[in-house]
């Protein structure tokens, strides 16, 4: 199924770890692998809209539970149920950092995460629906991969008193109240720099600027969908002629070296000073190495700048749903100011350049077809 997307007004994109194929691969997999009925929760509750005093049956009854005992029963329901399994395709410290501090918040819940690349939780929540065995609870990840559980139906409705303070364009399947995913963070790519290796006079502030002769040989590119992104950023920019003739000149003339890792790995090379600089790096991870570790390393966009968001959903058939809500409850507030203070951007910050979204207003179909051909000429371009 192809739904049109929403734009987020603060720049979110999507972020797509896999190449085109194995992401098509994935979507046909789960068209078999549709949930049966979903169990009943372990909390009992009074569900909004029914009968006063009945009782939920099921777990999507209590996903969408707005009664005034929602955070007594769910705190309940968590304590019984004792543990929460969260995916996410978040990197770094932060995986650690919100998981205890959530636990900090709920000691009685065990958090037991699953990180990985967007491809991996696509693969392993496929691979536990066909063998009838849901694992997850809640997951954080790009937009592209929601849609594609939200399609398999391996997602659940939700509803939670904290979304009203998210716009609906930073939410996914709205209805009513409830929603299937809703932002929670945001991660910009632009040019990361070592302070100590590049001047400020030779920092660009264009794509066109990734020309100068000064920084020949000095540059890395990220051999991730991180990479990929960045060429269509360019490609959107200039357009697809003008974009791979500009493409084809950084190649020769520049000789920006791809390694084959993550940009939050090309990143830490550029810390140490193993790599002077690269267009391919998030925002937040600079200022993180700047802000906790006096790394000597800064970051400028070069417009458009792609976002990437990670949205919270609820799992359609969550072992522990009480525990589940729970924390998307606390993604949309504690969580935030977590996030912030690890410099990381929520849907609300502003920011001072201009974000592009390359999947707004387009289908699945037309998202993998723009993926495709990034990969592609990245491939022919550089390597």
């Amino acid at each position: 199924m192809e739904r049109t997307r929403r734009a987020l007004t603060t720049g979110r994109g999507w972020r797509l770890r896999s190449g085109p194929g194995v992401l098509l691969a994935v979507a046909v997999m789960m068209a078999a692998c549709a949930p049966a009925a979903t169990p009943a929760p372990s909390a009992p509750a009074a569900a909004a809209g029914n009968v006063a005093g009945a009782k939920p049956a099921t777990l999507a009854e209590l996903a969408k539970y707005q009664g005034a005992d929602r955070q007594q029963i769910l705190e309940e329901g968590a304590r019984k149920e004792g543990k929460l399994t969260w995916y996410t395709s978040l990197a770094g410290p932060i995986v650690d950092t919100l998981a205890n501090d959530f636990k900090r918040k709920y000691p009685s819940v065990q958090v037991d995460v699953f990180r990985g690349a967007e491809n991996e939780l696509l693969t392993r929540a496929t691979q536990e629906a066909q063998a009838g065995q849901q694992v997850f609870d809640a997951i954080e990840s790009p937009p592209t991969t929601i849609e594609l559980l939200a399609d398999a139906k391996l997602l659940a409705s939700y509803y939670s008193p904290f979304l009203k303070n998210l716009p609906d364009a930073l939410k996914s399947g709205v209805g009513g109240a409830t929603v299937l995913s809703a932002t929670v963070r945001v991660s910009y790519i632009g040019f990361g720099y070592n302070t100590n290796l590049i001047s400020a006079a030779d920092v660009p502030k264009t794509f066109q600027d990734l020309l100068k002769p000064q920084l020949a040989g000095k540059m890395a590119l990220a051999g991730s969908t991180t990479g990929n992104r960045w060429l269509g950023s360019i490609l959107h920019a200039m357009g697809d002629e003008k974009g791979k003739q500009f493409l084809s000149q950084l190649a020769s003339q520049q000789k920006p070296k791809v390694q084959q890792m993550s940009g939050k790995a090309l990143m830490d090379l550029v810390a140490k000073g193993e790599v002077a600089a690269s267009p391919t790096i998030f925002r937040d991870h600079v200022l993180q190495l700047a802000g906790q570790q006096g790394s000597p390393v800064k970051w400028v966009p070069l417009d458009p700048v792609v976002g990437n968001a990670g949205q919270g959903a609820l799992a359609a058939k969550a072992p522990h749903p009480n525990a589940a809500l729970l924390f998307l409850d606390y993604l949309l507030t504690d969580g935030q100011k977590i996030l912030e203070q690890n410099f990381y951007s929520v849907p609300t910050t502003p920011v001072s350049f201009q974000p592009w979204l390359p999947e707004e207003g387009k289908a699945t179909a037309q998202i993998e077809a723009d993926v495709k051909l990034w990969e592609a000429t990245f491939k022919s371009t550089f390597r």
